[in-house]
């Protein structure tokens, strides 16, 4: 039963590591008019995860305050979640291409001699 106060401690951690990068999509997803629910939660979701790593990434390389990485990680919220369809479409136009592009830099098309 000891375990029991060390998980809760972890897992309120966790959650106030995610809130301020979770604030910052709900943010952006309050200003966002014709989206379904799926779309919301997605997009709320990818949001959040991006600002987590972003949060994180940069408070490794840099000394910064923690106030300032949580600013950091609402920004990063508010800006995922702006960008995460024009990712996805991108993503999915590069994806399409890789075989061509796999094929064209291994395998040349030959020029038949006459």
């Amino acid at each position: 039963m000891s375990k029991l106060p060390d998980i809760l401690d972890s897992f309120l951690t966790f959650l106030a590591g995610l809130s301020p990068g979770a604030l910052g999509a709900a943010v952006s997803l309050a200003h966002e008019k014709g989206l379904t629910w799926s779309e919301r939660c997605i997009q709320f979701a990818a949001g959040t995860t991006v600002s987590w790593f972003a949060q994180r990434g940069i408070g490794a390389v840099y000394a910064f305050d923690p106030f300032v990485l949580q600013g950091i990680g609402f920004s990063a919220g508010m800006v995922a979640f702006k960008s995460t369809p024009r990712f996805i479409a991108s993503a999915a136009d590069v994806a399409g291409s890789l075989p061509a592009l796999i094929r064209d830099r291994f395998f040349p098309a030959r020029k038949d001699k006459p």
